[in-house]
């Protein structure tokens, strides 16, 4: 190549190196340019609502910009992640995602759109431990207890979850079918109308996150047979994990994240992640999210994948296990 179309040549590769750092910086530097919308795929009220909210303050503070928290409920959270998926990819409308709605709903709904793949993930949010409860009304006291209970009483004992598709029904089915138990499982579109059930004694049980429980549980409103944590919850140091009630090697816990649509500009992604691990990591923010049952985490985007990937894989043979069918 001669001198000068070598000069040419570098100079234009230059330029091209200078002008995709500047558009970079540009796309990180004007976002957000309008408020975020953060969509939550369950019923406004239960604990990871609060949890949405909390994140929705920490990048509000962070990025200058109000994050709105907008429950759409419905399908185990799969119609939340289908708008996501469909929104504008600026970084403008987030999804509150879970390991139920990523790594569950894939076996239990012919969804239309592939959780992993059509979602950017941002950061691990907190880890939460799910809970068996009962109405203080009913006869089980213990963990031997309730399944003596759902074996001498066939057909009889109403077990609710938060939603078919979620993590908790998951649960809910492998614990029966560790435990040996049948049930009439009755589903709500969300942990908080079934706890409103549970309260009323319209239902006998629920499997619900702990962090939901654990005001009914402290105040005595409902009674904690077991947690499935493999050690013992830090918020609730009196409920036996379920290996020490009698249920050896039962053990599973779940997580909640923050999504954004496939395709949002990488800088816009970073600038997320770096605002919510440094909002989980101020120690106000941690014992707030401690207080109320949850572990603070806060990940790397790839982290995050990684994490999604692995339990879609794990979900799926225990789905073949216990013979998911799809709705």
């Amino acid at each position: 190549m001669p001198n000068f179309s070598r000069a040419v040549f570098l100079a234009g590769q230059f330029l091209c190196a200078g002008l995709s750092t500047c558009a970079v910086a540009a796309t990180e530097a004007a976002y957000p340019s309008k408020p975020i919308t953060i969509i939550y795929p369950y019923a406004s009220g239960s604990a990871s609502d609060a949890l949405a909210r909390q994140v929705g303050e920490i990048i509000t503070k962070a990025l200058g910009q109000p994050a709105i928290v907008d429950a759409k409920p419905g399908a185990g959270g799969s119609t939340a992640l289908e708008l996501a998926t469909r929104a504008p990819a600026d970084g403008h409308t987030l999804v509150l995602t879970a390991s139920g709605t990523m790594a569950v709903n894939p076996y239990l709904y012919n969804l239309r759109y592939k959780p992993v793949d059509d979602l950017a993930s941002i950061s691990i949010l907190a880890e939460i431990p799910f809970v068996v409860v009962v109405n203080p009304a009913f006869p089980a006291r213990t963990l031997s207890d309730f399944i003596a209970y759902a074996k001498t009483n066939p057909g009889k004992l109403s077990f609710a979850n938060s939603g078919l598709g979620t993590q908790a029904h998951l649960t809910q089915l492998m614990f029966m079918k560790a435990a040996g138990i049948t049930a009439n499982i009755v589903p709500y579109k969300g942990g908080a109308p079934a706890t409103t059930d549970l309260l009323g004694g319209h239902v006998d049980a629920l499997v619900d996150n702990a962090a939901a429980q654990i005001g009914n549980i402290q105040s005595g409103k409902v009674r904690a047979l077991f947690v499935t944590t493999k050690g013992r919850s830090a918020s609730l140091p009196t409920v036996p994990t379920a290996d020490e009630a009698g249920l050896t090697g039962f053990v599973t816990s779940g997580w909640f994240a923050l999504a954004a649509p496939k395709g949002t500009p990488r800088p816009v992604i970073d600038k997320l992640n770096n605002a919510v691990v440094q909002g989980l990591a101020q120690p106000a923010m941690r014992k707030r999210l401690l207080d109320a049952g949850w572990t603070p985490v806060g990940s790397s985007p790839d982290e995050a994948v990684s994490r999604a990937r692995s339990d879609l894989a794990r979900f799926g043979q225990i789905a073949r296990q216990i013979d998911l069918r799809r709705e």
